[in-house]
């Protein structure tokens, strides 16, 4: 399959070529494909598959890798890793914003050009090899597990918060929320739910206990959450964020 190219812009020669694909480590079959994504005039296309397959990626990732999170931190944290501004930075920190063929008249590549490139390149890969170097890709470049939990610390609830501090500091423990009690009746519910740290854990003196109150039990959760957070800070065991 051919493709038209604008004549306004200068083509990507095959050292070029070559030379992106070392740096994303992927060889193309079909080098149409990324001489498509390269060009600014005509990547828009596949950079809206492109969109799908990423997107299809990182809530796979994030799923299996974050298991701990819930629906709405997860997908909170895939808009973030994902949004243009994050695919801008992968760009120009990798320098490949280079490689971007632009038409005349255009003197500067934007945030949206660049995040639309990286978009295609991840759609050319997939039409040129299929998922698993698609995702291969995603993961190196995009999506690595340092990134995400980069991101994570500034997106996380305080229970998921709470639930990282402690496998990483109390070899795995893995908090447990419990209900102290509900009241009212059952279209006007309060529930009280409740995190406790044991001393066989904190090798402390005392077990630590929190409790919050809340319309649901999530909302009671995360109270109680918050609570945890600052009785481990106040006690030196965990640092402000």
């Amino acid at each position: 399959m051919m493709f038209m190219r604008n004549n306004k812009e200068k083509p990507t020669t095959e050292d070029q070529l070559k030379n992106f694909e070392a740096e994303m480590g992927y060889s193309f079959q079909n080098k149409n494909l990324l001489r498509d994504a390269l060009t600014q005039s005509a990547n828009k296309r596949t950079a809206f598959f492109g969109d799908a397959v990423l997107d299809f990626v990182v809530s796979e990732y994030l799923f299996i890798n974050f298991s701990e999170l819930e629906q709405g931190d997860l997908t909170n944290l895939k808009s973030h890793l994902v949004c243009d501004e994050q695919l801008e930075k992968i760009i120009k920190k990798k320098k490949w914003d280079n490689y971007l063929v632009i038409e005349k008249g255009i003197f500067e590549k934007s945030k949206k050009m660049n995040s639309t490139f990286l978009e295609a390149v991840v759609g050319a890969v997939y039409l040129d090899g299929g998922i698993l170097p698609a995702s291969e890709f995603v993961q190196k470049h995009i999506v690595t597990k340092r990134e995400a939990k980069g991101q994570l610390k500034n997106l996380v609830s305080p229970k998921v918060r709470l639930y990282e501090f402690c496998q990483q500091n109390y070899g795995g423990y893995r908090p447990i929320s419990f209900l102290v009690f509900e009241e009212g009746p059952p279209h006007d519910k309060n529930f009280v739910m409740g995190y406790s740290l044991p001393k066989e854990i904190t090798r402390l003196d005392k077990i630590i206990q929190a409790e919050g109150t809340g319309r649901t039990k999530s909302d009671a959760e995360t109270k109680a959450a918050e609570k945890m957070i600052q009785k481990l800070i106040r006690l030196g065991l965990m640092k402000k964020k």
